[in-house]
């Protein structure tokens, strides 16, 4: 029997290689093109009237953060922001040390405010912990301008890598069409190798395919780290019947599409905030089995439904949704490739392809260039970037696994659950050139 594969060629070259290089393109050019225009216009802002800076409230979902929580909260009071900074720590029943850490904060700042949930409420999920973060809000400041008010969700190990983030964000919000908007994250326990290659992930798709799509499609997505949204969206979403989706296992990426599909505007801002990346292989499946449930939820539910289709949005926009919701389709693609190949050599099928194998090697690695653009962007040592790239190329079918997982978890209909992300407690210490992560044991 023997089976043509060209249309696999044309697959691979039409979904990777051209959007690959379509994306690195774009990022060059805008890259060069908005640094020169930020540096021909500085100096201007001064004689620029300004609009009053947005009030900043930062909500932290907290469930056993003993070991993170401290110290993210340190360094976000310690950003520099012309407006006011708030952060919401919400703790979500814990049963280590988190509820004495958060009352020392906020005993230590008065803009430091804590929400307890009960065991009768707790432990449904980071959705559902942020709509009761949020209630508690719109409860406490009734009376505030919620179209001047800007709620950031960051996770416990979410520590600021860059001073003026939070400026940044409230400039962004200066323009009243930005309904939400999203920065960039790296992993900071980058000595571990398994949490480097997180890092390659975190610093070159998503940074430059997030920078891209600010700029041309507008379809940036919102992450579960580094998120912030206008209260008067939250609070439109939230009449609509709630804001996070409880039952979804990605609500940062649910509540981002329905952001889009009402035709708001969601921003990418050019800046880092650092997470934790796991350490383990076992910690990853589970996280990754998450994303990948997750994602296949939204899938279902926004796209296969026809609901993005119909949506009143711009036909570039639509078509980039459906791009990068549909994407978890390449690692089965991938995964049938193999299993033809296997088949092939063991003589029981034959296949044939009209291109040749210099066509196919660049197929198969078109995603290299952008890793290495992206890393390179970042800062990243090139010595680092030699043996990273090729390490991330092997990571990268981890996907493979996860996906299967979570499209068994689909089709079996099992009950979505959270997944807790194991800390670890890491430190940095900041040279001229890089981000040094120091794993510490937590006390």
């Amino acid at each position: 029997m023997t089976i043509p594969t060209d249309f696999l060629t044309f697959f691979f070259l039409f979904y990777c290689v051209l959007y690959n290089l379509f994306l690195c393109l774009c990022f060059l050019v805008f890259q060069l093109f908005f640094r020169r225009r930020k540096a021909a216009s500085k100096g201007m802002a001064a004689t620029d009237s300004v609009k009053e800076p947005p009030i900043i409230t930062v909500m932290i979902p907290a469930l056993n953060e003993e070991k993170v929580l401290k110290e993210t909260v340190q360094r976000l009071l310690a950003l520099p922001y012309p407006g006011r900074l708030e952060i919401l720590i919400i703790d979500d029943n814990s049963d280590d040390d988190t509820a004495a850490i958060a009352d020392r904060l906020s005993l230590a700042s008065e803009r430091v405010y804590i929400l307890r949930r009960g065991p009768s409420c707790s432990r449904c999920g980071k959705g559902d912990t942020l709509n009761h973060g949020f209630s508690h809000l719109l409860a406490s400041f009734p009376k505030r301008d919620r179209e001047n008010w800007v709620i950031g969700v960051f996770d416990a190990d979410g520590r600021a890598m860059e001073q003026d983030l939070l400026a940044e964000a409230g400039r962004t919000f200066s323009d009243d069409s930005v309904a939400a908007a999203q920065c960039g994250v790296r992993i900071r326990n980058g000595h571990h190798l398994l949490a480097a290659l997180q890092d390659v992930e975190f610093a070159t798709f998503s940074f430059i395919t997030q920078t891209v799509r600010d700029r041309t499609s507008g379809a940036v997505a919102l992450g579960g780290n580094g998120q912030f949204i206008r209260a008067a969206v939250l609070d439109r979403l939230n009449q609509e019947g709630g804001c996070w989706d409880v039952s979804a296992l990605t609500e940062d990426l649910d509540i981002g599409i329905r952001i889009h599909l009402a035709g708001g505007r969601i921003r990418f801002i050019n800046r880092w905030v650092g997470q934790e990346g796991v350490e383990s292989f076992k910690a990853l499946f589970k996280q990754r089995h998450r994303w990948a449930w997750g994602t296949l939820q939204v899938f279902l539910k926004y796209l296969l439904s026809g609901r993005i289709m119909t949506a009143k949005i711009s036909l570039v926009k639509k078509l980039d949704l459906h791009y990068y919701l549909s994407f978890w389709i390449v690692p089965f693609v991938v995964l049938f490739s193999f299993l033809l190949s296997l088949l092939d050599l063991a003589g029981i099928l034959k296949i044939t392809n009209t291109f040749g194998v210099a066509f196919l090697l660049a197929n198969s690695f078109s995603f290299i260039p952008m890793m290495v653009l992206g890393l390179a962007w970042a800062k990243v040592p090139t010595h680092k970037i030699l043996y990273l790239v090729p390490l991330a190329v092997i990571y990268a079918y981890h996907w493979i696994p996860v996906l299967l997982a979570g499209l068994v978890s689909i089709l079996t209909h099992r009950q979505p659950h959270w997944v807790k992300t194991k800390r670890y407690a890491v430190v940095e210490m900041s040279t001229e050139k890089e981000t040094i992560a120091v794993e510490v044991i937590a006390k």
